[in-house]
């Protein structure tokens, strides 16, 4: 009596718990099936069936495919003699899963029901297939609508491998840091936390028509033992297991979900008699089904494990519990006869084993297997489940899941980069991962890597940078002793790739931020990096309590403050783009339009396409890659001469509409002295396009007749382009140039091309001394940036180059943007060469500017010069974009910002400094026709350029070195490559 009264105590209090079920919740699935035509089909299947076959639709057998003709002859008995109702594969090849499972269904009576242990999706049985992260990384999501997303594309891959059920979600609250078999596989400690990812999973596999089968019931978080090996025990209260454990299912059961799976575990609060819970009446009838209004269906777990041996045979005892479905049979044959000797005698009735049979042939109907089975294997496969889709789904849930848990002194993200020096430290890889690959996009930094120790000499080495990324990849005990090492360095941020619990193991940690990013992996490595430097914003918490290191739901909330690395279909983009983009780039390589190039297109804070192609020249002699330096040409205009203008506009130096002969001594006098800084930038001045270099360098005494000629004459035979001939006697003057560094000539333009401030002065005076044209209509003019870069150092008092690179480019974190490169630490190797001019330099240019105005100024002029990247030039777009702010600095004002970017001609297609696209002729624009009206951006000579489009958000940028080896190319002209592959971007967007 006292047991019973027991009995009636605890499930009083659970009835409590479960907030007075009214009624029973039907699943949706079914529900959303009702009708005539579901009822139909049932009864027809039904009243077909023996009762041994009845019995067999309960069974769902685990086959194993790794060898297809033996896996044939086991499916072929089970199905075609035993009459099993599905079947269940062990790890396998998608190849091998998709021909069994079109062989299972040709010889299958009645439609089978393919499940899967899937808790990662399918990689977790089938290599080769997205490989999605553990459900503990998961936990640390705050937004659940992630995980509807996950479970949609888990569905979508099931249906296109001919799954219909999936033994997930994992609804167990881990509160057992020891747990030896759950652990990774929970979505954490917290009950709340568990039942709503988990829900929001189950919910996206259902609505994408694939059962979801939660698990393991009644909760197997708490304990230290494995039920594949022996059964464990679940030493809860009836309160903790109502308030916790049970908790997740409850409400998974209360949102119409449709299956439940049971352990084999031993749970005493609940049952003392010692049965395990998927054998046990009093946890499957009378708590589940009675008590928690449960109408799905009720699957065992697999009953070969050793948790599952009872004294009588365990598929009787489960379904005399009230079990639906008996996964993982020992003996498919000899389990039937059991159950059906059972029914014999009475001890199981008919009527129960005809309504579970209804019941999996309602769910078959309402999983759509009622219509016939459509072949899974095709060519296409591979390609359809590794789709970019999913790869899209992926980076959300990874880029979600990083957890921030310290952040002293505000550390992270880390900013005002060029003023500090950073380490990459890799702890458990090496120093060239995708980790440091990623990090080395934000900033200059030195990696180092180990799976041993560190020297002494590394660690000296690694403690005179101002901050160190410690990115650590394993729990062994070389990598805790490596991270000890570092305990003298004063801005330590460690970065963990693992199970959280495992980091207990390094406490206590002397790091300044701590940040989780829950396992390794490529995926992994690229965010975690983007998390360091503000790529994406962070906001995941910590789904368990780590001992040492932080507590349960721990969150400090990171900002996005830079670009951060994404695919196109995770911005919307169809997914087509990245395909589309090579295709293009492709062809021009094919035809020799450029020897290579970089494509960079950034959508809404985030770069879709980061890709590199080709050589870095028609030799083929180094593959092109993100770090490759470009000669931008006229993008310098814009991306090098209107920032350092925007600046000090910013600080009042000048106004538009100021003289620009107020600020620059040459024009004070003659005709050049009324033209504002706005018509120059408008290019209305009235000077001329251009300046003829040769003309001014080459000395008058080396040559007779002709300098230039338009056809091949005389002393006219060197090719200086199609049509143009340089005269073969003619030298360059001695007074502004020379063939050795001296004093006088400091800067070189070539190998044994030297020029100083001779030169420049006589470049700019023969600019002061040009003739205006009669109108100030629009006609685009080096010449108009030369004076305003001349005007700039004036009102700042700095060298244009040092101006702009202080203040601009080393703030947004743009370390390979310069002029005269060479000169600044950077080697030949790391830039692309442009052309082999015949003329002037008569060698290759290769690290020197190819304009010959600027290369003759020294290099640094307001036309040309600036050496960029494609990944730097979206760095500066991004800040426009953003308003003049970039990496958590306020680089120059919105107003500014706003008042260079939207004012425009009245003349022509022109903003202030920038180009825009041509609304009036779509001929002549030089963006895509589809760009937006408020476009801008600029091109250039060598093949280069970027456009902003504000209204859609939207960065591209274009690279190559298409006048290499000559500018005679007019493959390039022809192919139109720069819009063309800008039409593709706003072609693909959704």
């Amino acid at each position: 009596m006292d047991e019973i009264m027991k009995r009636v105590l605890i499930i009083m209090s659970l009835l409590v718990a479960t907030a007075f079920h009214v009624g029973a919740v039907q699943p949706k699935l079914l529900s959303h099936s009702k009708g005539g035509d579901r009822d139909a089909w049932v009864d027809s299947v039904f009243s077909s069936l023996t009762m041994e076959q009845r019995v067999g639709q309960l069974v769902v057998p685990v086959v194993d495919p790794t060898h297809i003709a033996t896996a044939k002859q086991v499916i072929y008995r089970y199905v075609k003699t035993e009459g099993v109702g599905g079947l269940l594969f062990s790890k396998g090849s998608i190849d091998q899963y998709a021909t069994l499972i079109d062989y299972a269904q040709s010889i299958a009576k009645v439609p089978l029901m393919i499940t899967l242990d899937g808790e990662w999706g399918l990689s977790m049985r089938i290599p080769g297939t997205t490989r999605f992260p553990y459900n503990m990384g998961l936990g640390a999501i705050a937004d659940e609508n992630l995980l509807y997303d996950y479970g949609c594309e888990v569905a979508r891959q099931c249906k296109l491998m001919g799954i219909t059920v999936n033994f997930a979600p994992v609804l167990d609250v881990n509160s057992n840091p020891d747990n030896p078999v759950i652990g990774y596989r929970s979505f954490g400690e917290d009950a709340d936390r568990v039942a709503r990812l988990g829900i929001a999973y189950s919910r996206g596999l259902e609505d994408g028509g694939v059962m979801s089968v939660s698990k393991h019931f009644p909760g197997h978080g708490d304990t230290s033992v494995d039920s594949h090996k022996s059964m464990p025990t679940i030493d809860h209260s009836a309160e903790v297991m109502r308030d916790v454990d049970l908790m997740p299912f409850r409400r998974y059961i209360d949102d119409g979900l449709s299956g439940v799976m049971v352990g084999h575990l031993n749970v005493p609060s609940l049952d003392s008699t010692g049965v395990p819970a998927s054998m046990s009446h009093r946890i499957i009838t009378d708590l589940l089904k009675n008590d928690m209004g449960f109408r799905g269906m009720v699957f065992t777990d697999a009953l070969a494990m050793k948790g599952a041996i009872v004294g009588e045979n365990n598929c009787v005892a489960a379904l005399m519990a009230g079990a639906d479905v008996l996964l993982s049979p020992s003996s498919v044959k000899g389990d039937i006869a059991a159950v059906l000797a059972a029914v014999k005698s009475g001890k199981i009735s008919e009527s129960s084993i005809n309504e579970r049979c209804r019941k999996m042939l309602e769910y078959k109907y309402a999983l759509g297997l009622s219509v016939g089975h459509k072949a899974v294997s095709s060519a296409s496969l591979k390609g359809k489940l590794n789709s970019p889709e999913a790869d899209a789904v992926n980076r959300k849930l990874v880029s979600a899941m990083i957890a921030c848990v310290r952040n002293d002194d505000d550390l992270l993200p880390v900013r005002d980069i060029e003023r500090k020096s950073i380490a990459v430290v890799n702890i458990g890889e090496g120093k060239g991962n995708t980790f440091a690959q990623y990090c080395g996009k934000y900033a200059d930094v030195d990696a180092y890597g180990t799976t041993t120790a560190f020297t002494a000499a590394q660690i000296a080495s690694i403690e005179k940078h101002d901050i160190v990324i410690a990115a650590v990849y394993n729990d062994k005990s070389a990598s805790v002793n490596a991270l000890k090492q570092l305990k003298g360095c004063s801005g330590l941020v460690t970065v963990f790739f693992m199970n959280p619990y495992k980091m207990s193991k390094f406490a206590p940690l002397g790091s300044k931020a701590v940040l989780l990013v829950g396992e390794n992996g490529e995926l992994a490595q690229e965010y975690g990096a983007q998390a360091v430097f503000g790529g994406i914003r962070v906001n995941g918490s910590l789904p368990v309590n780590v001992k040492g290191i932080a507590p349960l739901g721990a969150c400090v909330g990171l900002v996005k403050t830079c670009l951060g690395y994404t695919s196109p279909a995770a911005m919307g983009f169809d997914s087509s783009l990245g395909k589309r983009v090579d295709s293009l780039v492709n062809v021009g390589l094919r035809t020799g339009a450029f020897p290579g190039c970089q494509v960079l297109v950034a959508k809404g804070g985030n770069v879709i396409i980061d890709r590199s192609y080709g050589y870095v020249d028609a030799a083929k002699t180094r593959r092109v890659n993100d770090s490759t330096m470009y000669d931008i040409a006229s993008v310098s205009k814009v991306a090098g001469t209107l920032p350092g203008l925007m600046l000090a506009y910013d600080e009042g130096l000048y106004k538009l509409d100021d003289p620009v002969s107020k600020y620059v001594e040459g024009l004070k006098s003659g005709d050049k002295s009324d033209i504002t800084i706005r018509q120059m930038l408008l290019h209305e001045s009235g000077l001329p396009a251009s300046l003829s270099i040769p003309g001014i360098v080459m000395d008058t005494a080396t040559y007779k007749g002709r300098l230039i000629a338009y056809r091949q004459r005389g002393a006219n035979t060197i090719k200086i382009s199609r049509g143009v001939y340089g005269n073969n006697t003619a030298r360059m003057r001695k007074d502004i140039t020379s063939a050795s560094e001296s004093k006088d000539f400091p800067m070189k333009i070539g190998q044994g091309v030297y020029v100083g401030a001779a030169t420049r002065d006589t470049l700019m005076q023969r600019i002061f001394d040009s003739k205006l044209r009669q109108s100030k209509n629009y006609l685009y003019s080096d010449l108009n940036f030369a004076l305003l870069m001349a005007m700039e150092e004036k009102v700042t008092g700095k060298k244009h180059d040092e101006f702009v690179e202080k203040r601009v480019y080393g703030p947004i974190g743009a370390t390979r943007t310069c002029y005269v490169p060479l000169a600044k630490n950077h080697k030949a190797s790391e830039i692309a060469p442009t052309e082999k001019d015949n003329f002037l330099r008569r060698q290759t240019v290769h690290g020197y500017v190819h304009d010959e105005l600027a290369a003759f100024s020294g290099g640094v002029q307001g036309n040309a010069g600036l050496f960029s990247t494609a990944n730097d030039l979206g760095k500066l777009c991004q800040m426009w974009l953003n308003g003049g702010s970039y990496g958590g600095r306020q680089i120059m004002s919105p107003s500014t910002v706003k008042l260079f970017t939207t004012t425009k001609s009245n003349k022509s297609r022109r903003w202030l400094g920038f180009d825009g696209p041509d609304t009036k002729n779509e001929d002549k624009t030089p963006t895509a026709p589809l760009a937006s009206p408020s476009t801008y951006g600029h091109i250039g000579f060598t093949g280069t350029c970027f456009w902003v489009d504000p209204d859609n958000e939207l960065i591209y940028v274009f690279l190559c070195n298409r006048v290499n080896p000559s500018r005679d190319n007019s493959a390039f002209t022809r192919l139109n490559i720069r819009p063309a592959i800008m039409n593709a971007v706003y072609e693909a967007m959704k």
